[in-house]
């Protein structure tokens, strides 16, 4: 088989796969990742623990796209310093430098799924002149994109977090770890079926207690995947390129 041949055959494997023609691939791409920073003077830091009590959170986001803490909440209560009251209820503001003095942003970037670092996990960056531990002050990360749903159904996670982790797609709270508390693991099902089609998740997590930080995060269904580049973007990027071949081999 000539060079040309082989090329040939790559390429149509690679646009198959991803026009979904007789082969399957899953592309995580990059999803958005914010991290912050919160001050040793905030008052929620260090004097919470410990608890893994469930239901810290309402069902749905606040107006600010942050999460409801449910005042019915058996825990340690969330200090009333890192609440902002809305006729939604009152937004935990741990993730909002705008709605809470005490929060810095360190960074904004991108990462992927899974997130699997059950210990040492101080979501920040080095050398933006805050170190990556939380003896000075607690940490926290949003982590926000879509999902692709092959088929209407429930949608399993795999989760886990020292200290807070909340899930939700598209605004409504999927799985959740509360409390401050050592690493504790979850495995949770969103309580109603999710239809097929492009969804949007967010991920709140916060480390608050200066003893060890830890975050695990993966959709565990068949069928559902971060989103993928286009396929017709993909297909035209391998046409281009078998033609730029093509072009080459008739020229040398």
């Amino acid at each position: 088989m000539s060079t040309l041949n082989r090329f040939i055959r790559l390429v149509a494997v690679g646009v198959a796969a991803c026009l979904g023609l007789g082969a399957t691939v899953t592309v995580a791409s990059p999803i958005d990742a914010t991290y912050f920073a919160i001050s040793s003077s905030d008052p929620s830091y260090n004097t919470m623990c410990c608890s893994t009590t469930g239901g810290e959170v309402l069902n749905t986001l606040g107006p600010d796209g942050l999460p409801l803490y449910n005042p019915a909440y058996a825990g340690p209560a969330i200090h009333a310093a890192d609440l902002h009251p809305t006729g939604a209820g009152s937004e935990i503001t741990w993730w909002s430098p705008s709605l809470n003095p005490h929060v810095t942003q360190i960074a904004a970037g991108s990462t992927s799924l899974p997130i699997n670092q059950t210990a040492n996990f101080f979501p920040c960056v080095v050398n933006s002149g805050y170190a990556c531990n939380d003896a000075q002050y607690a940490l926290a990360a949003h982590y926000s994109g879509r999902i692709d749903v092959a088929t209407a159904e429930p949608i399993q996670f795999s989760i886990g977090a020292d200290d807070s982790a909340f899930v939700y797609i598209d605004g409504m709270l999927a799985c959740e770890v509360s409390g401050v508390h050592p690493y504790a693991p979850e495995s949770c099902t969103t309580p109603t079926t999710i239809g097929a089609g492009s969804h949007g998740f967010d991920l709140f997590f916060a480390d608050l207690n200066q003893v060890q930080s830890g975050l695990k995060f993966a959709i565990n269904s068949a069928g559902v995947t971060t989103e993928v580049p286009e396929p017709s973007s993909l297909a035209l990027l391998a046409f281009a390129t078998l033609g730029a071949f093509a072009a080459r081999r008739r020229s040398a």
